[in-house]
C-alpha cells in the first residue's frame, strides 16, 4: 500500500462519524489506522505507530490544505472534505 495511490470513492454519507469511516477504510485497505481520540488497536501509541508501519488518516480540503481527520467536528469535515489519504504513521 505505500506509496500507491489508489483511487476508490467512500461514500461519507453513510458514516455516522470519524469512527465508523476509519472502520470501513480499515477493512477496505486492511490497515490500522490511527487517530489520537479512538484506538482501533490496543494499546497502540504514536511511537509503536512507527515500528509497526501504522497508518493515519488525512485530508485534503476545499481550499487544498491537508489536515489530520478528526481536527474539526464531523459535520464540518463532510462540508470541506476533497480527498482522503492514508499514510504510514511514521512519515507523519
Amino acid at each position: 500500500m505505500d506509496g500507491i495511490q489508489i483511487g476508490r470513492k467512500v461514500d461519507l454519507s453513510v458514516h455516522n462519524d470519524y469512527e465508523g469511516l476509519i472502520r470501513t477504510l480499515q477493512r477496505m485497505f486492511r490497515a490500522t489506522i490511527l487517530r489520537e481520540f479512538f484506538f482501533f488497536s490496543i494499546g497502540t501509541d504514536h511511537a509503536q505507530a512507527s515500528s509497526n508501519k501504522d497508518h493515519v488518516l488525512t485530508y485534503e480540503d476545499k481550499e487544498g490544505d491537508w489536515m489530520m481527520v478528526g481536527d474539526v467536528p464531523w459535520e464540518m469535515f463532510l462540508t470541506t472534505v476533497k480527498r482522503l489519504k492514508i499514510t504510514r504513521a511514521d512519515r507523519c
